[in-house]
């Protein structure tokens, strides 16, 4: 039995074991505790619903390697010539003097030559344009012209990362356009591997796979346990075509994108969001690229990620508000399923979230008052048997780092309160700062750079 079919049967036993308890967390059984029973049943009902969400798109998601594979194949079948169309690389940056060269670097060392760079900074106050104008001086002094890749470097006045990356667009160049942030690190297959999914010429953008470099500390190591959930439900997004977040730290476009629908939304403080929303509502392909790595920099401190969460949030309300007829649309180039079941679900997760704390407390007493433990250790066995099953499936998970994942995945769900937390802080801060109408400018926080094994 090769380790591919080991692979895939430990994942279906995995995906059986989940789904039987999501089912029997659906068993209403009464008790001595009938004050209890509707409310424990309104909990059920709502943890049911997303439970189910999560085991479906857990079943989904292997299918997307068999879906790319057969695309793959049948374009190399019909491939005439080699595919080597110019990428330009938009890099916006904002006091990134820790990582901006860094990331740079790894660009220049990609293995797809047909490049050009494109760094737009943002009204720096920090050393970051004077550490670039030194970095190009020496980069074009040691290489040939016809050996370099072409760096295009433009300082302006601050006015948002929105406005950077119009900026970064308009002095670009490339038939494919790649945004990354300026605290990211790419693999020398990156870019390579981005493009060979617009070889489908109905591929319009792609989502690259973004991971957390930084893992010291435990807070770091969660986020980087929290990208491995999200992008690995990504796949499943990319078999229904309902892919509405391009993150800003990778995402690939054709140039017709920009011309058909326009540039980024400035006025957006999430404006990757915002563009991603009028690439599905134009109707065109949007797809995963799982193979597409780039590392980021996870925020290091409590503070620091609950400045991003509250700008991630709050500017996914905005558009939501922006595109509210995306909505239970009935146009025929709208995706039925994102419109009908995706973005709907994704706001009734706001309104569970709303009510997590009171569902957590009640489910603790309730569980210790009853000696009823069955939703409770359900809901443990079900996070741990996700994070098996995208541990099993993650190819590019480097070996030092397995021992400490499986150790941690059966405590998953006790981490993810510190991000249901911070998450419920958000939610709150956005839901007033609309209301009052008080805005919210670019935030980061302080960076201290990450080393990446590439090995």
């Amino acid at each position: 039995m090769s380790p591919s079919t080991r692979k895939y049967i430990v994942i279906i036993i995995l995906y059986l074991i989940t789904g039987a308890l999501i089912w029997s967390t659906m068993v209403f059984t009464p008790t001595e505790m009938n004050s209890f029973a509707l409310f424990r049943l309104f909990i059920i009902t709502f943890a049911t619903i997303l439970l189910t969400k999560y085991f479906l798109y857990m079943f989904l998601s292997p299918w997307y390697d068999v879906q790319m594979a057969i695309e793959r194949q049948l374009l190399k079948e019909r491939r005439k010539a080699p595919f080597n169309p110019k990428v330009s690389v938009v890099v916006p940056a904002w006091n990134e003097e820790v990582g901006l060269v860094k990331t740079i670097k790894t660009i220049l060392e990609s293995k797809h030559r047909n490049l050009e760079v494109v760094v737009v900074n943002d009204g720096s106050t920090d050393n970051s344009d004077r550490l670039m104008r030194e970095f190009i001086a020496e980069y074009e002094g040691e290489h040939d012209e016809q050996d370099r890749i072409p760096i295009i470097y433009h300082y302006k006045q601050n006015a948002g990362k929105g406005h950077a990356l119009n900026d970064g667009i308009r002095l670009s160049s490339g038939d494919i356009i790649l945004s990354i942030d300026a605290d990211c690190v790419l693999l020398p297959t990156t870019i390579g591997n981005f493009i060979s999914y617009f070889e489908n010429p109905k591929v319009m953008a792609a989502v690259g796979n973004v991971k957390v470099g930084n893992q010291a500390s435990l807070l770091e190591t969660l986020q980087y346990l929290e990208f491995l959930f999200s992008f690995y439900f990504k796949k499943a997004d990319s078999l229904m075509n309902a892919i509405y977040i391009i993150g800003g730290a990778a995402g690939a476009f054709r140039r017709e994108v920009f011309e058909e629908i326009g540039l980024y939304n400035s006025s957006n403080i999430t404006e990757d969001i915002d563009l991603s929303v009028r690439i599905q509502k134009a109707g065109m392909k949007v797809v995963y690229a799982a193979d597409a790595i780039v590392y980021t920099e996870g925020a290091s401190t409590f503070k620091g990620l609950a400045a991003q969460r509250l700008r991630w949030k709050r500017g996914r309300f905005q558009t939501f508000i922006e595109h509210k007829a995306m909505f239970f649309s009935e146009t025929e180039k709208h995706n039925k399923i994102l419109t009908w079941l995706i973005m709907p679900l994704a706001l009734f997760g706001e309104i569970q979230l709303f009510f997590e704390v009171i569902f957590i407390g009640f489910l603790y007493v309730y569980s210790f008052m009853t000696q009823d433990f069955t939703s409770f250790m359900s809901g443990i066995v079900v996070v741990s048997a996700m994070f098996f099953v995208q541990i099993i499936d993650d190819k590019n998970i480097k070996k030092r780092n397995l021992v400490m994942l499986y150790l941690l995945a059966p405590i998953g769900w006790l981490l993810f309160y510190v991000t249901t937390a911070i998450e419920y802080r958000a939610l709150v801060k956005s839901v007033w700062g609309l209301a009052t109408g008080k805005e919210l400018a670019w935030q980061k926080w302080q960076r201290v750079g990450i080393q990446v094994h590439k090995s």
